[in-house]
């Protein structure tokens, strides 16, 4: 006796074909959502993801564009009487950071913004990026 049931494999067939669909409607979404995600990094910094860090930086909800040649640490400090600190890595998703060192005004607003900022390019070199669109 044959316990073939032609019935039995149309069922299973119907099964796999919604979950194929799911799967594919589940793969569009991801990639809609990485390419979203990208085109706002992107925008807001001004790289894509895994790109070191360009003439443009983004910090404080502002940008920065790169202003000069690099500095040593004592030029970096004397041009300001607040103290540099180190703030962030930037990019943040970049394969390659570097240290972003900001001016910190003491006991300012949450919402003041440096109008200089500097990326750190080597051990002894930073570079100066200036505010775009005035302080």
């Amino acid at each position: 006796m044959s316990s073939y049931d032609p019935g039995a494999s149309g069922i299973v067939a119907t099964r796999r074909t919604p979950l194929r669909a799911s799967l594919a409607y589940l793969l569009v979404l991801i990639i809609v959502v990485a390419a979203v995600f990208a085109a706002w990094y992107r925008t807001s910094y001004n790289v894509w993801p895994g790109q070191g860090a360009d003439t443009r930086v983004h910090w404080c909800g502002r940008n920065y564009q790169q202003n000069g040649s690099p500095q040593t640490w004592r030029q970096v400090t004397a041009g300001t009487s607040y103290p540099v600190r180190a703030v962030a890595e930037y990019p943040p998703l970049g394969l390659t950071r570097q240290e972003l060192f900001v001016p910190i005004v003491p006991h300012a607003h949450l919402a003041s913004c440096a109008t200089v900022v500097y990326l750190r390019a080597t051990p002894a070199k930073y570079l100066p990026y200036s505010l775009l669109g005035g302080p």
